[in-house]
């Protein structure tokens, strides 16, 4: 799963050439924020190239506009080999989730792209949104993530992007994306403050350590800090793998409970322990 998706705007060359050294583990080519009302449609029409030159080299997913005509002229764009994700923006219910769905299994079945390929994530950046959660986490098969939109969000909320505000959010988020079995990418603290690299290794580690995976981010500093902080670190690894040793030979031996460094150890902790290995190999 991914730990960092770097936002690249569709139309800046100067970008797309450079999108696959970012190190980010997916990559979100722009068709809403990042693109002027007037160069929508241009921005459509170029999309299958730039995923095209993408796609073979960096994990490639695309951002679409909120309202059904719009989303629904992007869907036509988008829903092409190469594409592995959509990310919705300002998905204010479950209901644009199983629409867009819908859309993209019909889309599929027409290009010749294996079903269920290209899944969903959805941003929420309204409290509307926020208080249904879990309902648009488990609206479709394809819903693989869940974010918030921090700028959008806080907006709404008639303040700025804060700790404060943006916390209890991603907790919200994170546990909703828990409990059905997706990925959480709730860093809390804004990517239009990228300079500030102390507030992203700040908020980001908050957000490992409440159970989050990952972020999103619009410069390459966030993508090495998203990287390294979700990443397991060395001694997480070894850690793990001690457990898993241990429980292997307390199986073979017959016994229930064990310890690994002084710590008696069971089924969710293993369990934790497998999990570590798995986004190691990840």
């Amino acid at each position: 799963m991914w730990r960092s998706l770097l936002f690249i705007p569709v139309l800046e060359d100067r970008f797309i050439a450079k999108a696959a050294e970012r190190g980010a583990d997916a990559i979100i080519l722009d068709l809403e924020a990042g693109v002027a009302d007037d160069r929508k449609a241009e921005a459509r029409e170029v999309l299958g190239s730039v995923v095209a030159r993408l796609s073979p080299e960096v994990t490639t997913t695309v951002r679409i506009n909120a309202g059904w005509d719009a989303a629904s002229l992007d869907l036509d764009a988008a829903v092409i080999p190469g594409v592995s994700a959509l990310h919705l923006a300002l998905c204010e219910d479950p209901d644009h989730v199983r629409k867009v769905a819908d859309r993209v299994s019909q889309l599929e079945t027409e290009r010749g792209i294996a079903p269920g390929t290209i899944r969903l994530i959805a941003m929420l950046e309204s409290p509307a949104a926020l208080l249904l959660a879990r309902e648009i986490a488990t609206a479709s098969p394809r819903m693989a993530g869940l974010t918030l939109g921090m700028e959008d969000y806080a907006t709404t909320m008639g303040t700025t992007p804060n700790a404060d505000l943006l916390r209890p959010a991603c907790y919200q988020i994170t546990q909703a994306a828990r409990a059905a079995g997706i990925a959480p990418l709730a860093v809390p603290a804004s990517m239009a403050n990228f300079r500030d690299a102390e507030e992203m290794e700040s908020a980001a580690g908050w957000a490992r350590r409440i159970g989050a995976m990952g972020g999103y981010a619009v410069h390459p500093v966030q993508v090495e800090i998203l990287n390294r902080v979700f990443a397991p670190s060395e001694e997480e690894i070894a850690w793990a793998h001690r457990v898993v040793e241990v429980a292997a030979k307390a199986k073979r031996e017959g016994a229930g409970v064990f310890t690994v460094d002084g710590k008696m150890v069971d089924l969710p902790i293993i369990t934790r322990a497998h999990d570590i290995i798995g986004r190691q190999a990840g």
